[in-house]
């Protein structure tokens, strides 16, 4: 059966196949056919072939995953989402957008932030992933140290089941206490549910306070944890906290204009008013950069962004992997990697968020 051909007779619009056979992981697929989804209705068209058929689908957002979701196929369908693009509805009473899947989420933010509000979960991808993949994958980010991953965002989705069906999964309600929980089912599972094509996300106001950008550089790993640690004990409650190690800073500065120092580094932000107690916390920096501008403050936030794709660029091959562990534990982490560096004769270069998930409620107070 010739698959594109069936495709377009059902009026489906198709793209080559190069460009979708490899995500950022290095993975690869062999599709036989890329659709270029501009509605639910084509998802829906799509997924009813393929049920009739029996062939396997891959929904694809920016190919910015690094999980392997495109090797599931030898052979079937991608849909790319990447054409449903529209941001749908705004309520600055409610604190709801309404956006189809394939907005980048960079381009919710910038919707927002003239509206003085934002969209908190910000995977290093941000710049380029979409909003269904991150939904999807139960993406992360460097904000979420605070204020939660896309778990704690998302209120609802509508998503199109393997059999065709469209079904609305979640209310758009800050308070949503009837029924099973299937909005958390669904976010995280990858695209094994269903094809997620609209969500309905919270937003909040952008913070009052000011806030202050550091990248503190350490002559050891064990000053490093230790720096974590006394964040904790000090009850400090950073907006990020990111760790990059110095072969992930070597590779960030051929691109950034960022001092190398020590070891590694760690990229913190407080609100200001807690300046003092993230200067205590500082376990026997080697330096310490302050950014002094919103221009400082970007690059930094940009290198961060762009640590994988840097690492990646000098590599002839990088597999990424996520680890979590108690924030207690990450000292006796930083130690096991290199000795597995050591023992096996790899590079492990580690970047990564510190205390990435939903922190109980906190408040800081101006004292």
């Amino acid at each position: 059966m010739d698959i594109q051909s069936e495709l377009k007779k059902i009026g489906l619009e198709l793209k080559d196949v190069e460009g979708y056979t490899e995500d950022m992981g290095y993975f690869k697929g062999e599709a036989d056919a890329v659709v270029l989804a501009r509605s639910t209705e084509d998802v829906v068209k799509v997924m009813r072939f393929a049920n009739e058929k029996g062939i396997p689908v891959i929904p694809w957002g920016r190919g910015t995953s690094v999980t392997g979701a495109v090797t599931a196929i030898k052979g079937g369908i991608i849909i790319d989402m990447s054409p449903m693009n529209r941001i749908i509805d705004f309520s600055d009473e409610d604190w709801i957008i309404h956006v189809e899947a394939g907005v980048v989420l960079d381009e919710i933010n910038a919707f927002l932030r003239p509206r003085g509000f934002f969209f908190p979960p910000d995977p290093a991808s941000s710049f380029m992933c979409s909003i269904g993949g991150a939904t999807s994958e139960g993406s992360g980010g460097m904000h979420c140290v605070k204020y939660g991953t896309m778990k704690d965002w998302v209120l609802a989705t509508r998503m199109v089941l393997p059999d065709g069906t469209t079904v609305k999964v979640g209310e758009p309600l800050h308070k949503n206490r009837v029924g099973y929980d299937l909005t958390h089912l669904v976010i995280g599972s990858e695209g094994t549910l269903g094809v997620i094509t609209e969500v309905w996300l919270k937003v909040v106001p952008i913070p009052s306070y000011k806030i202050k950008r550091v990248l503190a550089f350490f002559d050891s790993e064990e000053d490093i944890g230790r720096t974590i640690i006394n964040l904790r004990k000090n009850r400090v409650q950073p907006e990020i906290a990111e760790y990059m190690d110095l072969k992930v800073l070597e590779a960030v500065k051929r691109s950034f204009n960022i001092e190398t120092h020590g070891v590694g580094a760690l990229l913190i932000d407080v609100p200001e008013f807690e300046t003092e107690k993230l200067s205590m916390s500082l376990s026997n920096p080697s330096y310490v950069k302050v950014a002094e501008s919103e221009e400082e403050k970007e690059e930094l936030y940009k290198a961060r962004s762009y640590a994988y794709l840097a690492v990646k660029s000098i590599s002839k091959y990088a597999m990424s992997e996520d680890i979590v562990v108690p924030i207690s534990k990450l000292p006796n982490v930083f130690k096991k990697i290199r000795e597995l560096e050591e023992n096996y004769g790899m590079e492990c270069p580690i970047v990564g968020h510190i205390g990435d998930g939903k922190p109980p409620s906190y408040h800081p107070l101006r004292r």
